[in-house]
This record gives structure tokens, sequence and C-alpha cells, in this order.
């Protein structure tokens, strides 16, 4: 005789499946009741104090390697007019200057021709002397001696000048560069400076000489000399 055994609901395949499809109808049921709860917002992410201010735009691009970032200014051009006026104001200044130069050489040309054609002694007034000054080179042929106001002082200077002076107790200062002085008479002093100046003096009581190969001769008397410089002779001839 067979005994019936009573199946555990557990064990009852029928029953498990519906056990598992019964999540499924009440899902299902839910639905279509409308009784659903509102959908969970997405996910945010967490607002942190760094995250206040957005961050900066990016900067502006470097620029390439050996090339300016900006174009450089154009150099100024110089205008025609400029130029022409430059020019213009060159040329008068130019021109000034040259005319001056041939006026005043003119100027001296005349005023030294007209020294040696006169051959004219100038006096010049002074507070304490009266001295005369010779300058210029003599006409050639001309053989009378400068005569020289007494106790005046005679000043000669130039180069390669040819004199003859009649001195009357004057001074005679000869400066200079290669000047032949004969002087006549009697002089209180006689003073050479410059450069082989030859004086040939009759009476002098005071010979002074200074420069270079100055060369001074005496026909009588006893004077005073003093040298200074090289190469000065003072000799009695």
């Amino acid at each position: 005789m067979c005994e019936h055994l009573r199946m555990d609901p557990k064990d009852d395949p029928e029953a498990r499946i519906r056990e598992l499809e019964r999540p499924l109808a009440d899902a299902a049921r839910t639905s279509e009741l409308g009784t659903e709860g509102p959908a969970a917002p997405p996910p945010t992410q967490p607002w942190t104090q760094a995250n206040t201010f957005p961050p900066p735009p990016p900067g502006p691009p470097a620029p390439w390697p050996g090339y300016q970032p900006y174009p450089a200014p154009p150099a100024p051009q110089r205008s025609a007019g400029s130029m022409h006026l430059f020019l213009v104001f060159g040329g008068l200044a130019a021109a000034l200057v040259v005319g001056g130069i041939v006026t005043a050489y003119l100027a001296f040309n005349e005023t030294d021709t007209g020294d040696s054609a006169s051959g004219t002694v100038s006096d010049t007034q002074s507070t304490t002397i009266r001295q005369t000054t010779i300058s210029g080179v003599p006409l050639p042929g001309s053989a009378a001696p400068t005569q020289v106001p007494a106790g005046e002082t005679l000043i000669v200077s130039g180069i390669n000048e040819h004199r003859t002076v009649e001195c009357r107790d004057n001074t005679v200062i000869v400066s200079g560069i290669e000047n032949e002085l004969d002087i006549t008479g009697h002089c209180a002093a006689i003073t050479v400076s410059g450069v082989e100046n030859v004086i040939t003096v009759e009476s002098v009581d005071t010979i002074g000489v200074s420069g270079f190969d100055n060369r001074v001769t005496y026909r009588t008397g006893e004077p005073d000399v003093s040298k200074s410089g090289q190469s000065n002779v003072v000799e009695r001839g």
C-alpha cells in the first residue's frame, strides 16, 4: 500500500514560480494605476569653495620666434619741400661766406699796395710813448732811408724785408723772419726777435737778442748786450 506524502510548498516548482512573478505583477499594476512616485533627480557634483568662480579664459598665443607681435611703425619720410628749403639756405650761406672772404682779400690787397707805393711811415700817438711801425715790402730800387722822429720807437716786422733806417736816439724793435735792416746814426736800444734776422747798426747803447739764428753787427761803441734763444750772434764789424 502506497503512502502518499504531502509535498512542502517550498519544493513545489509552480509555487516558487508564482512567488518570483508576484513582484513583477505588483510593479506592473502600480504603473498602470499611476501610483508610482517621481523619479529621483540625476546625481549632481557637490559644491565646494574652490568652484566659487569659473576659471579665467586662456591668454593670447605667444608670437612666433623671430617675429614681432606688432608691426614696427613706418619711418618718417622727408618731404621734397623741406629738402629744397635746406638746399636754398645752404647755398645762400655758402655765397655769403665766399663773398666775405673775397671782400676781405681785396681790402687787404688794396691796403698793402697803398702802403708799398706811398712809402710813408704812419705815426701812432700813445699816452706813454710814440712809436712808428714799418710793414710791407718796399718797392724795388727805393734806396732812401726811412726817417723817424727823434726819440720815437720804431717797430719793423714782416718776412724777408730789406730796410734802411736813419736812427736819432730811437729804440728799434725788429721781429719776423729773414729781415735785413741797415741802421745809420745812433740808436738808444735795439731789440731783435724772430728767426734769421740780420741787423747792422752804426752805433747803439743797448742790444737785446732772442729767437733763433739772428745776427746783430754794430760798427762803433761798446753797447750792453743780452742774448737768449739759440744760435744768435752779436758782434762788432
